[in-house]
């Protein structure tokens, strides 16, 4: 489908451009800027279909391109100068070449006419990687009047702020008008329009232009993907954005197919309804019960759902508790395996024992950490019930020793009932396992 764009720039001194350079890189020529001394050729540049100039009557010597342009350079004195002014146009695919070039040399003799300037129009074809329907002309006008003799006043409505919208708007209207008589002219049913879709009333999103720089990462990405064999997926946030916009408004375009299908059946319903009151009720009443049966259907899933979320929130709250739980029992056996170890080495051994399995250097407790899938707030953590457990253990140990190796539990004497009952029982605990009382926990 044909589609509307008119852009509006300015060549300017301030940006480092000039006049004569543009106007050689948009028609594929050669110029030499008299005012520095610049050889421009673009000569081998492709895609430029063709190129003209249009002035008004009698300034003939604007038709040389390198005159029109040099001085156009030459008349502006100040390092700021806007030199030249350009209308970028897309060009309807739906005509031919000719059709093409008849239409952007209708706007630009309407320019010519308009600001009395002169018009250089370069026509320029899709290029090998880009949207084959983009067929697109560049107008350089002059920002000063053509007359016999040279260049005259600058022409400064496009450049006041109060005049400049409303003269843009106006051309943009000029324009959408000389595509929409050229597509009418030769039979073609496209339109195209001017006005922003709100203006026009249409329910539907515009895409981001996407510019140069986005253009090529996407081509290069597009490319690099169908070499690949796979599904091309935007890459910049520009591209993505528009397949998103793209989406909705065709999910808009669908759901407006679908009221314009209701709006018709309601309308055949309210003619049906003038010869038959009672058809009429009935048929609206089965659409308020298939609309009820939807909503109560949207409600069981919807509850469905949530019922079905609620479980797998539950079963990964499970498995949390699970893995916590594991955790701490690996944690435990632990603590308990290296407070064995300590407690059976010789007290003398213990604490660099200790030092070996709880280093004070940072990188080594973090590769310890590390090894034993736990932080090092659990290593703290550990070392802290090894060091209280170990402690403990000593302690009782140390009461042991106060007490006297031998010591026998009391029990009735053999005067009252025969025998100790405590003979052989030795209170004193072993500490490397069998019969020991000591809990560290």
């Amino acid at each position: 489908m044909a589609i509307f764009h008119l852009s509006v720039k300015t060549v300017s001194r301030s940006t480092g451009r000039s006049a004569v350079a543009a106007a050689a890189y948009r028609t594929g020529d050669t110029l030499t800027n008299e005012r520095d001394g610049r050889h421009h050729d673009y000569t081998r540049r492709s895609g430029v279909d063709g190129s003209f100039i249009m002035a008004p009557t009698g300034c003939d010597w604007a038709l040389d391109r390198s005159r029109l342009w040099n001085t156009a350079e030459q008349t502006e004195k100040r390092s700021n100068s806007v030199t030249a002014r350009e209308y970028v146009l897309a060009l309807p695919v739906e005509l031919d070449a000719t059709e093409r070039s008849d239409l952007a040399r209708a706007f630009a003799g309407a320019l010519v006419e308009r600001y009395g300037v002169a018009a250089d129009v370069a026509l320029h074809a899709p290029s090998r990687e880009g949207d084959e329907r983009n067929h697109h002309a560049h107008i350089l006008t002059t920002t000063r009047e053509v007359e016999p003799d040279g260049l005259g006043k600058k022409t400064r409505i496009l450049d006041a702020a109060k005049t400049g919208g409303p003269e843009i708007e106006s051309l943009r209207e000029l324009w959408a008008m000389q595509c929409n008589e050229a597509l009418e002219r030769h039979d073609k049913p496209a339109r195209v329009d001017h006005r922003s879709y709100e203006r026009q009333g249409v329910e539907k999103m515009p895409t981001l232009h996407l510019g140069p720089t986005s253009v090529t990462i996407e081509r290069k990405h597009q490319a690099e993907a169908e070499r690949k064999g796979e599904d091309y997926q935007p890459r910049t946030f520009k591209a993505q954005e528009n397949r998103r916009r793209r989406g909705l408004n065709e999910r808009v375009r669908e759901l407006a197919q679908e009221l314009a299908g209701v709006i018709q059946k309601v309308r055949a319903a309210k003619k049906a309804a003038a010869s038959s009151l009672v058809r009429a009720f009935g048929r609206s009443r089965r659409a308020e019960q298939e609309t009820e049966a939807r909503y109560a259907e949207m409600l069981r899933q919807r509850e469905a759902e949530q019922r079905r979320q609620a479980e797998e929130q539950q079963e990964r709250a499970a498995e949390v508790r699970r893995k916590v739980l594991k955790r701490q029992e690996e944690q435990k056996r632990r603590i308990e395996s290296r407070l064995a170890q300590l407690i059976r080495e010789a007290p003398e051994k213990r604490a660099d024992l200790f030092a070996r399995f709880y280093p004070t250097d940072p990188l080594a407790r973090a590769v310890d950490a590390k090894l034993h899938r736990m932080g090092l707030e659990d290593l703290e953590a550990e070392e802290k019930a090894v060091r209280t457990g170990l402690e403990r253990y000593e302690a009782q140990e140390r009461q042991r020793r106060s007490e006297g190796p031998g010591m026998r539990m009391r029990g009735r004497g053999r005067g009252r009932g025969g025998p100790s009952r405590s003979r052989g029982r030795d209170t004193d605990p072993d500490p490397s396992g069998g019969g020991s009382s000591f809990e560290p926990f």
